[in-house]
């Protein structure tokens, strides 16, 4: 199997096909721009043997690909705990009409209008964060066959690097099966990790405890299979953290209201009847932000010093400090 690639990306915008998935601070930042969803995703569990079809070949995972399946999926995800032991992803996903094709953040032109400030997750790709290091050249194998990259012709193997790109400057992904430079994938998932404190946990648990019903749904999830539903859980949490992040969730909603009706107006000026359920999925997600808005209006004021990490938390989602000095 081939295991060095190389990305030679002539901006062609091909892989902007869709709003990007975003840390809550991203989202916080962005909040003008895309709309937020929570995404409840049940992640594959990897076994021994499984076959991965990639590169036009099938390739069987051993035993260290499963342990770093599971390592990774330790630190990102939560464990249902039920018979199949499986894992639970919980994302913010950018949530825009599936008929428009496109990043709300794509100019006319095919470039990124918020490049300079782009979601971690676009400096990551064509890698996947979400899976572990010595997967990523099978990753990488797997989008060249995608229908979505056809003819981009982004991602080279080494020994054609020369002859199919010889006007561009391919930078190195993997090479002999290593990621060349782990800094964007590390960038996301550590904002993943620090995020459980914020939000994720809080949200898992309220899931895992929300009855019957709920259980029910989750269990229903065929692997890989997905849930969109309203953020308004995510920010319900976050707000209870202290009054700085109460004022920033109320300032999110407010401008998510907004941006909500311009892109349904925009919606319905397209006639599309593709974007039916969308809409109708949209103003849900409006109602709920409005009740949401007066539960935070008339929640009282958490208490300072109530959380030991609440400062960290208020520098994080006011982008006032990154990871890296959160840390020290």
């Amino acid at each position: 199997m081939v295991d060095t690639y190389l990305l030679a990306c002539n901006a062609c915008g091909r892989c902007c096909n869709s709003a990007p998935t975003l840390s809550l601070r991203e989202l916080f930042r962005h909040r003008h721009r895309f709309v937020g969803a929570l995404t409840i995703r049940r992640v594959p569990k990897r076994r021994i043997g499984e076959r991965w079809r990639a590169g036009g070949r099938e390739h069987a995972l051993d035993a260290d690909d499963v342990a770093a399946s599971e390592a990774l999926a330790g630190r990102l995800f939560h464990r249902t705990g039920g018979a199949g032991n499986e894992w639970i992803a919980l994302t913010l996903q950018g949530y825009d009409y599936p008929s428009l094709g496109r990043c709300a953040a794509l100019a006319d032109d095919g470039r990124c209008s918020v490049h300079a400030d782009k979601p971690s997750i676009c400096g990551a790709v064509p890698l996947d964060p979400m899976l572990p290091d010595r997967l990523q050249s099978r990753v990488l194998a797997a989008r060249r066959d995608d229908a979505g990259w056809l003819g981009a012709n982004c991602i080279v193997e080494a020994a054609s690097a020369r002859s199919s790109v010889e006007s561009s400057f391919p930078i190195p992904l993997v090479t002999a099966g290593q990621v060349e430079d782990r800094a964007a994938l590390d960038v996301h998932r550590d904002a993943l990790v620090f995020e459980g404190a914020v939000w994720r946990d809080a949200v898992f648990a309220s899931l895992t405890d929300g009855g019957q019903d709920v259980r029910h749904a989750l269990s229903r999830l065929a692997p890989g299979g997905y849930l969109t539903v309203s953020i308004v859980p995510v920010l319900l949490a976050v707000a209870s953290v202290s009054a700085h992040c109460r004022a920033l969730c109320l300032t999110f909603i407010d401008a998510q209201l907004a941006l909500i009706g311009v892109n349904i107006e925009a919606a319905l000026a397209r006639r599309h009847a593709d974007d039916r359920p969308a809409t109708r999925e949209l103003r849900g997600f409006a109602q709920a932000l409005e009740r949401a808005r007066h539960a935070l209006v008339a929640m009282p004021a958490p208490a300072a010093g109530l959380r030991d990490d609440a400062p960290r938390i208020d520098a994080w989602l006011a982008d006032r400090l990154d990871l890296d000095t959160l840390a020290a």
